[in-house]
């Protein structure tokens, strides 16, 4: 197999960092793609030579263009993994906030839509070529109470997989992931208390949280050894539904 590289959004962290690590475990470069500079340098200073990333906000064009810039010979990407993503702020249904709900479609569907289009632009060929969008168990079961605008944008994650995959194949590979609870920075702000997320890994069959490495392995796999996969969303919840 020819070495491939990786494109990850949302990579400087959590899910994103866990998947470079797997991609970079297996002799492949990658490109991360990220809004916080800070935490995107630390990560390049851990993953060393096989990793480049550059700052960008996804919602942008312009930024996903010049983000881009640093994917070029050897460099440019031949996967995809679309996992940047934000919560937004909890909501009841009688006090949506507009600006809010923009915010959240912004960067978890015209985010991934923009950076996909950019990624067919400048990818190099290969022969198992695959995208794996990162959606949630929240597409399936609506998400948490008050975060409707997020479980609504992975639900929209879910369908445009299957899209994807119609639409790219036989060129290119397209799933999903649909993570249920994972120990991340963006998952902990989630839960009230600490008695609130026991009892929460209470009613998970696994009775634990998942790691970003759960999800990293099922990526890595999605990637590169699913060959006759395309269109489907794995679950990663521990049995969650």
């Amino acid at each position: 197999m020819s070495t491939a590289c990786i494109l990850i959004t949302g990579g400087a962290r959590g899910i994103g960092l866990a998947v470079a690590r797997t991609v970079i475990g297996l002799g492949h470069r990658c490109v991360l793609l990220d809004a916080d500079g800070d935490a995107l340098a630390a990560s390049l200073a851990s993953l060393g030579d096989l990793a480049r990333g550059e700052v960008v906000d996804i919602a942008d064009t312009s930024s996903i263009e010049k983000g881009l810039g640093v994917a070029v010979g050897d460099w440019a990407p031949t996967h995809l993994v679309n996992n940047a993503g934000v919560l937004g702020r909890k909501m009841g249904f009688d006090e949506m906030d507009a600006i809010e709900i923009d915010r959240v479609l912004s960067v978890n569907l015209r985010g991934l839509l923009l950076v996909t289009s950019a990624f067919l632009k400048a990818r190099r060929p290969h022969a198992d070529a695959a995208i794996v969008n990162m959606a949630s168990i929240a597409g399936f079961n609506g998400g948490a109470p008050g975060l409707s605008v997020y479980g609504a944008t992975k639900g929209a994650v879910l369908a445009l997989t299957r899209a994807m995959a119609r639409d790219l194949a036989p060129a290119i590979r397209v799933n999903a992931i649909a993570p249920g609870i994972i120990e991340t920075d963006m998952q902990r702000g989630v839960f009230a208390s600490e008695a609130a997320m026991n009892e929460v890994v209470a009613a998970i069959p696994q009775k634990r949280l998942g790691s970003p490495a759960d999800v990293a392995e099922a990526a890595g796999w999605l990637l590169f050894g699913a060959p006759y996969t395309t269109g489907e969303t794995i679950r990663v919840s521990g049995g969650r539904i």
